[in-house]
């Protein structure tokens, strides 16, 4: 057998020197995605030839990479579990066997880890984390658990994930500033420092919280209230024994000025119900000097009651300064809010608005609604009765209810022109008519409820055998008994932070990408959905989580799935030329076949959403929550809409194939228990065997 591809045998010595050499190589050069670059599998290579005697390639020193990656992968996982799980003087997991077989569906590279302890857990951590996918960000409509988002429909701030500014050009949507650029790591254990160029500020709205803040530290200076002494506390002293005594009778004060007074006013024979009367209580009441003015007035009843009008006219007139004078804190607080209040109305005055189109948003989607049809497909994505039917369903939902100046079907022709022409919020908002604050809003709202619209349309399958339901094939669905749809991942593009760009630079593209596993049925209406998943997560990987955890609500086939023969011609595009000469052949071709419909479903997808080819830059979060597109998209095609997209790709394309999932294949037909796969592979022989006899 050849020396290069001879399997060669790793002692402890060249594993230590194997992760010693990647931690010093990535410190002096940085990766090259989740591996090394191209120099240091040179050096790497040298080091283990010189020190331990080992004539290794690139291939193979990175597939050991691969390998320990995997294995450190399933480690973390099994640490990370509650439970007397992990032995760390053995290094060892104490499992049951429906346990380790539970955990090699999620993680089939971390097999050994059920023999072998993982040598060297430190040098492992510092080479591999941080450069594994997790999944943290993953979701699917239906998963039992709470949708993670960090951007709220009805707050507006101007941090990470949203920026509400009107004025700044380069803030213009949510999400960080990203560098598109490679990243070059100079340490894997230390941060990377923060950068010493100071970050632009924004000219955010006021909100009422900022408002209060202002007005509280205006107020403290402009009180100056000395700040009052600590509480003495003083030393209690022994209580004196308790002697209960009668109360003594009430005293009688005398008072001969407010007798006087008194005396004087009832000579005026007033009752007691007069205003006349309350108002000489009153004044009579209030200050000494009004009291002794009373009692020097000539006793005339007519001069006495003149008397009690006029100061009761003067006492209106000065209650305002009096209550200044007797609540000096609330006189304070009213002036400052008004002399704010005006500041910001004076400043809304300076602007200049931009807002002037004579067409207003509603006037706009009334247009769209009532032109021509071509006119509404080009700018929403779909015909008006598409876009009619799905305004009603959500206004019967209570999804979206109409505002005072906004009603749904401006706020879906909103969001649909975002997602669907991958437009900014300055763009729509000039369309519109709106402040980017309200658009930003809009999208949110109706970004919500979409999320609780793909709960209701993308469920799974019923398994229904019936091979004369809608979709294309069926005389070789009638061979496949039982198929209930096809399986596929694909790439969303992504924006992503610097620190986070290894991790979604997925199969070797240079842009980055999220995973997006999905399951459709023969009539291109996906089933299953689950989005968030790192752009270096295997598909198989994502289906082995997918199965594992009940949470996410995957309803696994009856039988299990099928795959393709492995080392076989496949593509749809490799019988072109030369047609099928074996049973393995026919069977990938017709395997091919029924598989196109998810590359078709894909398709359309795509063309129907151009936000899913080139990403706006929104948080993560809201980026995953691209299967607000599979819900619209379910939605026309099981309304049965008339859509010129479904009719472009209803037929099989032999173009779509992506040419990425042939070296999966092998690991889709190792899900399931042994039983399964032994049937599968059963199954999938009989299959073979006929489709040769019937020379298909």
């Amino acid at each position: 057998m050849d020396e290069s591809v001879q399997r060669i045998k790793w002692t402890n010595e060249a594993i230590k020197l194997f992760l010693e050499t990647c931690i010093a190589e990535i410190n002096r050069l940085g990766r090259n995605g989740g591996s090394l670059k191209e120099d240091s599998w040179v050096v790497v290579g040298k080091k283990l030839d010189k020190v331990c005697h080992m004539k290794l390639n690139q291939k193979q020193l990175k597939n050991h990479y691969d390998y320990l990656k995997g294995k450190y992968s399933g480690w973390k996982y099994l640490t990370s579990k509650t439970g007397n799980l992990y032995n760390p003087e053995l290094n060892m997991f104490n499992l049951t066997p429906a346990e380790w077989e539970d955990f090699f569906k999620g993680h089939p590279k971390a097999k050994t880890l059920k023999t072998s302890p993982l040598l060297f857990p430190e040098l492992c951590v510092a080479l591999f984390e941080g450069t594994t996918a997790t999944g943290s960000r993953a979701y699917a409509p239906s998963s039992t658990r709470e949708r993670v988002s960090v951007v709220s429909s009805s707050s507006f701030t101007s941090n990470f994930h949203t920026i509400e500014n009107e004025d700044d050009e380069d803030a213009e949507e949510e999400g960080p500033t990203v560098d598109k650029s490679s990243i070059n790591l100079s340490s894997v254990d230390r941060p990377s420092p923060p950068s010493s160029r100071p970050s632009k500020k924004n000219k955010t709205k006021v909100d009422m919280e900022d408002l209060a803040v202002d007005l509280k530290d205006a107020l403290r200076i402009l009180i100056r209230q000395p700040t009052p002494p600590p509480p003495v506390v003083q030393q209690p002293q022994p209580t004196p024994p308790l002697v209960v005594q009668p109360p003594p009778p009430p005293v009688a004060q005398v008072n001969p000025v407010r007798d006087a007074c008194l005396e004087r006013l009832n000579s005026l024979n007033l009752d007691t119900r007069d205003p006349l009367f309350r108002a000489a209580i009153d004044i009579l009441g209030h200050t000494t000097l009004l009291r002794d003015a009373w009692l020097m007035m000539p006793p005339d009843h007519d001069v006495l009651k003149d008397w009690i009008e006029r100061i009761e006219r003067t006492g209106r007139r000065l209650g305002f300064l009096q209550f200044i004078m007797d609540n000096r804190q609330k006189a304070i607080l009213l002036i400052v809010i008004f002399l704010y209040l005006y500041y910001l109305r004076s400043m809304r005055l300076k602007r200049k608005r931009d807002n002037t189109s004579a067409l207003t948003g509603r006037q706009f989607t009334d247009e769209l609604l009532k032109g021509s049809d071509t006119q509404c497909i080009d700018l929403l994505r779909m015909n008006r009765v598409a876009f009619i039917q799905l305004c009603t369903h959500f206004k019967a939902k209570g999804w979206l209810t109409d505002n005072k100046h906004i009603l749904v079907e401006e706020k879906m022709a909103i969001f649909l022109m975002i997602i669907g022409h991958n437009q900014r919020y300055r763009v729509v908002k000039n369309r519109f008519q709106h402040s980017t604050q309200t658009i930003h809003k809009i999208f949110h709202e109706v970004l919500d409820k979409m999320i609780e619209f793909a709960k209701e349309v993308i469920v799974p399958t019923s398994f229904n055998p019936n091979p004369d339901v809608p979709g294309n094939n069926r005389r070789l669905r009638r061979i496949f008994k039982g198929a209930i749809g096809a399986l596929d991942g694909n790439l969303i593009h992504a924006i992503v932070p610097n620190e986070e760009q290894h991790l979604y630079r997925g199969r070797g593209k240079g842009d980055c990408y999220q995973n997006v596993l999905a399951i459709c049925d023969f009539n291109m209406v996906f089933t299953f959905v689950v989005a968030g998943w790192e752009g270096v997560a295997h598909d198989s990987r994502i289906l082995s989580v997918a199965l594992s955890d009940g949470a996410i609500g995957f309803l696994f086939p009856p039988s299990g799935f099928m795959a393709s023969y492995c080392n076989v011609r496949y593509w749809l595009g490799d019988f072109r030329r030369q047609r099928a000469t074996n049973k393995y052949e026919m069977f990938n071709h017709s395997h091919a076949k029924l598989r196109n419909v998810i590359e078709r479903a894909y398709g359309v997808l795509k063309a129907r959403f151009p936000i899913l080819k080139r990403m706006t830059p929104f948080s993560l979060e809201v980026q995953r929550d691209v299967i607000a597109c599979f819900a619209v998209h379910n939605f026309i095609r099981k309304e049965g809409l008339s859509d010129d997209l479904f009719s472009n790709y209803d037929q099989t394309n032999e173009q779509g194939d992506d040419g990425d999932g042939d070296d999966e294949a092998d690991e889709i037909q190792s899900h399931g228990s042994t039983a399964d796969q032994s049937y599968m592979a059963g199954l999938r022989e009989e299959i073979a065997t006929q489709l040769m006899q019937n020379g298909n």
